[in-house]
């Protein structure tokens, strides 16, 4: 029965499988296959398992860090940082209540003011100014960093030179900058020492505030000045213009009137009346439009005139009191003729009143016509009379603008000359500190706290960059199941750290070492005794085992098993020495045979001599059948098991491997027990495994987590598919159980220390 690929917990591992497909076909040798990287890494990368591994680079690198932080804090010399407050005031030094100025010029006064302080002059001004005012200064600070910076820069004792460096520092760091939406300026500088670079501030604003002032003064002096002079000839400048404007208004008969002449005045009413007559002969036009085209009767004058509707209701009248009396009477009748008579007075009458009506708006209309081409002919006179004048107008226009011109600039400079007085006359100064400069308490540079744990950081964060490097090169195999992706191998068990509990032992990297006395396998790793052994070593083998013995169900049983590793120090005599422990619990008899006929090592895991072993065994011709049993395998002192040790001996190892007495020694060790375990060389180091391994049944190949790396596994795989070997599956040794949380739990679970 085959253990299928999925591994123990597959529910198709509890079907048996036809012997003809037992274990692996064999195929051709193949490259490489292709591995899910970021899978793989991202199970391997785990926070718990890398810092068990590195926690000495880590902390390392950090106390490095730390002490570079510190170190960079002793060689840095404290900077005091001083600011100080300007407040400008507007151009002209004056805001009256209601003004606020114009944003734009105040701005640009801002901006003016800080390119000055930018300069060099008050610079020079500042500095002059506190070698004369200054005392030297003690040296500051008895804290620890600067009695250990006073320690190495004894210069930084002498309080004059400590003085000029103070006011150097001052000089290069100046700086200052508007705030904006503001009329404030903050002028800031570091230095040394606090006290330099609070007086620093202070002389530099105390000479650009004198500076400032005097400044003022003399331009409102030459400003006075200019505007004096300026208000004379303005003066003299408007009294010209208003003459020359007079004398051209005498000469041409005082025609003007304001800012027009009298024909202009005179056409502006003609064109007026002009358009009044127009409008009313169109109306009475259209009223006499009206009486051509329909009966007077539907005229809107004859409908609302109040004697015509009289005449009207009278005739309708008569009418119906002739109708009434000629029911009963004739024609001839006194009364009807009578009414005939009355009715045809005021017919006559209608007649007459509608005919007048009729010519009276003929006659409206008439007279508007005529009164129109009256006025046109007027207007069209007045209008060349304006044409003729139209030249003298302008002259007049422009020497009317030339006085308006020239009295507001008078009325301008006036305005300006009581403002410059007013504002000479007040005591503002243009430039006054809103906030003084104060020495700091402390220096804010550098900051001890700041410094080391920048220190910190950094070094943690180079020791992680390392780490990750390293993980990203490191291709050696770290979690389970990656040999089924590697090569579909089942993977038959997973060995915990056979350590003290504490993982095996690293160097200062997080790399695996030898043990103390210089072989590659670790002493601690050997079971003395089943009852002596962690519980959770125990059942990992016995999981382990329990895959191995599902090929046992089967007809073809695998009792001779091969296991080898592609490389030293992966554990193969580890699990050979413990395989056959708890096979031997489970009531078989167990052999372990030692094939490693350079350095054979399984003796010393149970403590027994070899001065007699398997080399002896197959260089000898002695008959096996003569040889006694307790010669062929050495009683271990647990029950079930015993060992065939080797031993190096100057015999050729090569005459030995090849000999046909190996075969017939496997076989009829075969007959005498119920399993056997044979301990090979690494396949990849010599080829002492791949010519044993056809003398046996299967195959197991061992890899240690962390240290066998995936291209030599590989290559160990291929060889072993090449060979035509039948590969049982792998074994993964040295796991971190630590970082398996779930198979830390399965494993603790029957520890009785852990109840």
């Amino acid at each position: 029965m085959q253990y299928l690929s999925s591994g123990p917990e597959d529910e198709s591992n509890h079907r048996l499988v036809r012997a003809e497909n037992l274990l692996f076909p064999e195929t051709p040798r193949q490259p490489y296959p292709a591995v899910d990287g970021v899978a793989e890494e991202a199970s391997s990368f785990q926070a718990g398992r890398l810092l068990r591994k590195y926690w000495l680079l880590l902390l390392s690198l950090m106390l490095l860090g730390a002490a570079g932080g510190f170190v960079s804090v002793i060689l840095s010399s404290p900077m005091y940082k001083s600011k100080l407050m300007l407040e400008v005031q507007s151009s002209n030094g004056l805001l009256r209540p209601g003004e606020g100025g114009n944003a734009e010029t105040t701005e640009v006064d801002i901006q003016t003011q800080v390119q000055i302080l930018h300069g060099g002059h008050f610079l020079k001004l500042g500095y002059d100014r506190m070698q004369q005012d200054s005392a030297p200064l003690a040296p500051m600070g008895r804290d620890i960093f600067s009695r250990l910076r006073q320690r190495i820069h004894p210069a930084t004792q002498n309080p004059m030179e400590a003085t000029k460096t103070g006011l150097m520092v001052s000089m290069a760091s100046f700086d200052a900058r508007p705030i904006n939406r503001t009329r404030l300026i903050q002028l800031t500088t570091q230095s040394t020492s606090p006290d330099i670079a609070a007086q620093f501030l202070e002389a530099i604003s105390a000479e650009f505030i004198e500076a400032s002032t005097q400044s003022r003064s003399t331009n409102a002096r030459a400003t006075g000045d200019w505007l004096a002079v300026q208000i004379e000839d303005g003066k003299s400048r408007v009294n010209d213009a208003e003459e020359r404007l007079r004398d051209f208004s005498q000469a041409n008969g005082n025609l003007f009137a304001g800012d027009t002449t009298l024909d202009d005045t005179k056409l502006a009413q003609l064109k007026g009346e002009l358009a009044k007559i127009q409008s009313v002969r169109i109306n009475r036009q259209t009223r006499y439009d009206l009486t051509q085209k329909y009966q007077p009767e539907q005229l809107a004058e004859v409908l609302d005139d109040a004697v015509l509707r009289n005449y009207q209701q009278e005739i309708e009248r008569l009418k119906r009191e002739k109708a009434v009396l000629l029911t009963t009477l004739t024609e001839k009748h006194e009364k009807v003729q009578k009414v005939d008579a009355q009715l045809e007075v005021l017919q006559k009458s209608y007649a007459a009143e509608i005919s007048s009506v009729l010519m009276r708006i003929k006659h409206d209309y008439e007279a508007s016509l005529k009164e129109e081409k009256a006025l046109s002919a007027a207007y069209a006179g007045q209008s060349q009379r304006v044409g003729s004048e139209a030249g003298k107008a302008q002259q007049y226009q422009a020497l009317k603008r030339e006085v308006d011109t020239q009295r507001q600039t008078y009325q301008s400079l006036k305005m300006q000359e009581n403002q410059t007085s007013l504002s000479s006359s007040v005591p503002i100064t243009p430039i006054s500190i809103v906030e003084h400069a104060v020495p700091a308490d402390t220096p804010y540079k550098p900051q001890p706290i700041l410094n080391i744990s920048f220190g910190t950081v950094f070094g943690l964060a180079f020791a992680a960059g390392l780490i990750f490097l390293r993980e990203r090169m490191d291709r050696s195999i770290k979690v389970p199941g990656m040999t089924h992706r590697l090569f579909n191998a089942p993977e038959l068990g997973v060995i915990p750290n056979l350590g003290n509990g504490n993982g095996a032992k690293r160097g200062w990297l997080g790399a695996k070492t030898k043990n103390g006395n210089g072989t590659h396998e670790d002493p601690n790793t050997a079971l003395v005794a089943p009852a002596s052994a962690p519980t959770f070593v125990t059942e990992s083998f016995r999981s382990t085992l329990a895959s191995i013995m599902r090929n046992q169900a089967s007809d073809m049983a695998q009792k001779i098993i091969l296991i080898t590793s592609p490389g030293p120090s992966e554990g193969k005599t580890t699990v050979v020495q413990n395989l056959g422990i708890v096979l031997a619990e489970s009531g078989r008899k167990v052999l372990l045979v030692d094939a490693d006929f350079r350095r054979p090592n399984l003796h010393r895991k149970f403590g027994l001599a070899n001065e007699w072993g398997l080399i002896d065994l197959l260089c000898e011709d002695l008959p096996l059948s003569e040889y006694p049993l307790e010669k062929l395998a050495v009683p271990t002192g647990l029950p079930g098991l015993a060992i065939l040790p080797n031993r190096v001996t100057q015999n050729n190892v090569a005459k030995a491997l090849y000999s046909p007495r190996f075969r017939a020694v496997l076989q009829n060790l075969s007959r005498q027990y119920d399993m056997i375990l044979v301990d090979a060389p690494p396949i990849l180091s010599v080829a002492d495994a791949r010519i044993i391994a056809p003398l046996t049944d299967s195959l197991i190949l061992v890899l240690r987590c962390g240290v066998t790396d995936r291209e030599s596994a590989m290559e160990a795989y291929q060889r072993i598919q090449a060979d035509g070997v039948s590969l049982l599956g792998t074994v993964l040794t040295d796991y971190d159980l630590s970082a398996d949380r779930r198979r830390q739990y399965y494993y603790d679970y029957g520890d009785p220390s852990r109840v």
